[in-house]
């Protein structure tokens, strides 16, 4: 009897050792973060390079089109929920972004071609910019951590929703406010889908984000398509 104690002890003890949570099965770790972020965002009209009639000649036509990429400044303020398990992770934010852009030659002309009632030129050479809220989901693989140094890498989907847009006239940073459809033969895309690739790492309580974002869809409401390319970096703290 003693015997099949012993081993059933032993088999017991075997057993709670084999069954204990090891670290790689941990409760996943949820962070919270606030960050501020920066950036450029890029649009590539896709205009077919054409002669059209000149919106304020001398000469009489003006060429337009081909790939031209034009970039803006932009910055955003984010909130975003990261959860951890192992060597995966999800995380989901929101938040606010706003990019800049110059009402130029080569828009007015564009927008005088698509709209010929337009009145875009008389925002010529003026600086105007654009609000979106925006919602990411990322996911990806812890690749190294320690108790004070992680590394992260993660794909996902970006919505922004384009939601007001202003220009600055005779010094008036709120001259003119106007919906994204409603830019005169340039109209923005209301909603615009982008696919993020990106890189991070956590630095005690600092949390350091690098990533670029690809438009899906056109962020205009044209005959032709614009691409968008946006690169950011977020400095943000954990909580």
């Amino acid at each position: 009897m003693k015997k099949l104690l012993t081993g059933l002890a032993l088999i017991a003890l075997c057993a709670s050792a084999w069954l204990t949570p090891s670290s790689a099965s941990a409760v996943p770790k949820m962070d919270v973060k606030v960050a501020v972020a920066v950036g450029s965002t890029t649009l590539v009209p896709r205009v077919p390079t054409i002669e059209i009639p000149n919106w304020n000649p001398p000469p009489d036509t003006i060429q337009v089109g081909s790939r031209t990429p034009t970039t803006y400044p932009n910055w955003g303020l984010f909130l975003s929920a990261r959860v951890r398990a192992g060597k995966i992770f999800g995380e989901m934010a929101i938040g606010f972004s706003r990019f800049y852009f110059d009402v130029s030659e080569e828009l007015v002309a564009i927008g005088k071609y698509q709209d010929p009632d337009s009145r875009i030129d008389e925002l010529l050479g003026e600086r105007a910019r654009m609000n979106s809220l925006e919602i990411p989901l990322t996911a990806g693989y812890v690749p190294y951590a320690n108790p004070y140094f992680k590394l992260f890498l993660y794909a996902g989907w970006v919505s922004q929703f384009n939601i007001r847009g202003f220009v600055d006239l005779n010094g008036n940073r709120k001259g003119l406010k106007f919906k994204p459809k409603d830019v005169p033969g340039y109209p923005f895309s209301i909603y615009v889908a982008g696919f993020r690739l990106g890189t991070q790492f956590d630095l005690g309580p600092l949390n350091f984000d690098f990533n670029y974002t690809i438009s899906m869809n056109s962020a205009t409401k044209t005959d032709f398509r614009t691409n968008s390319h946006v690169f950011r970096f977020l400095l943000g703290w954990l909580f």
